[in-house]
């Protein structure tokens, strides 16, 4: 059993941005998307409670631009540093102890203080959620992937702009990444229950 206090869970992208009416993400994925992507988020507030109460770190990686951003000379400005946009959505907000690790482009590795951080936690294991599956979740799981950690997605505390995108995000984690889909594709249930059964056996001991 991985063990909790040695894994982190990564909120990708869970900004203003990409999920309330008025974000550029929200607006030009359209109500569909932001109904889904808004459905994710009472999931990963139960993950967030079960997290810290088993001694899992949080972590938000979220895009912060800036208007020299290598990403913003593909998509136009978004999420950017110093507004509204850019912030955690409220029903997530950090707390204590979690870290904040703010991102400049589609993955948190590119920049070395994301890593650093994790190390200094001692993360061996990354669970990924949030936006977008098949692209900022993919690729944050790229690096992870390369760097050795291990990998566990939640396949209900992810979504995409559609959901085609949503499964070849996954199928992609099945394909390239994943040596164990069974173990490594989970719904927050499965998570939430191994979660709980580590800290009961953590506390028995």
């Amino acid at each position: 059993m991985t063990d909790p206090r040695k894994s982190a869970i990564v909120l990708v992208d869970m900004a203003r941005d990409f999920v309330e009416e008025g974000g550029f993400i929200a607006n030009a994925g359209g109500p569909e998307y932001r109904k889904a992507a808004a459905e994710i988020v009472p999931v990963l507030a139960r993950l967030l409670d079960a997290a810290r109460a088993a001694g899992v770190t949080v972590v938000y990686s979220t895009d912060e631009h800036t208007p020299e951003d290598v990403e913003l000379k593909k998509w136009p400005p978004h999420s950017m540093k110093g507004t509204k946009w850019a912030e955690i959505l409220p029903e997530l907000a950090p707390q204590d102890g979690d870290l904040v690790l703010p991102k400049r482009t589609y993955s948190g590795f590119q920049d070395p203080a994301f890593e650093d951080a994790l190390k200094a936690r001692g993360i061996e294991t990354l669970y990924i959620t949030g936006l977008h599956t098949d692209c900022c979740c993919r690729h944050t799981s790229g690096d992870a992937f390369q760097k050795g950690y291990g990998l566990v997605w939640i396949t209900d505390a992810l979504q995409a702009f559609t959901p085609e995108a949503h499964e070849s995000g996954l199928e992609y984690y099945r394909t390239y990444y994943a040596t164990d889909t069974e173990a490594q594709l989970l719904t927050s249930d499965r998570v939430i229950d191994q979660w709980a059964a580590a800290r009961a056996t953590e506390a028995a001991e």
